[in-house]
């Protein structure tokens, strides 16, 4: 599968209030995930959460649809990435988490989401949503 355009979607880090409402203590540094493309408008949508990664391959228009409205509305940031043919020769298997597991898909190393955010803009990426600086719940 050959994916012709990278989104990454960054989310607000955890808070207390956020920890004891039930959110997962691995979110204290944010949550990154991804989704992609095909030339045949096969859609990729794959989150790397802590308790296990899920990934959606469709092309169905709602499905599609519905992956994209929650994701533009639960986003703190969204960063679009042209891939280029960079791969790793060495993978990295220990204490992979969501932004590691995000950088890999693309050929890059990163450990936490803001790094991946750096390299990502430091490499091309264009920003096509932002909601920092906006209070919570308006995005």
């Amino acid at each position: 599968m050959n994916i012709l355009q990278w989104y990454f979607g960054f989310y607000a880090p955890a808070g207390l209030r956020d920890l004891r409402a039930g959110a997962s203590w691995r979110t204290v540094f944010g949550h990154v995930d991804a989704w992609g493309y095909t030339c045949d408008d096969t859609y990729l949508f794959f989150d790397p959460r802590g308790a296990g990664s899920r990934v959606l391959v469709t092309h169905l228009h709602d499905e599609v649809e519905d992956q994209l409205v929650a994701r533009f509305s639960t986003c703190r940031q969204i960063l679009r990435f042209t891939p280029d043919d960079r791969k790793l020769r060495v993978p990295l298997h220990l204490g992979m988490n969501c932004a590691s597991q995000c950088a890999h898909l693309v050929g890059r190393r990163a450990f936490a989401p803001w790094s991946l955010r750096r390299m990502l803009l430091k490499n091309g990426a264009e920003i096509i949503h932002d909601t920092q600086g906006r209070p919570r719940g308006e995005g």
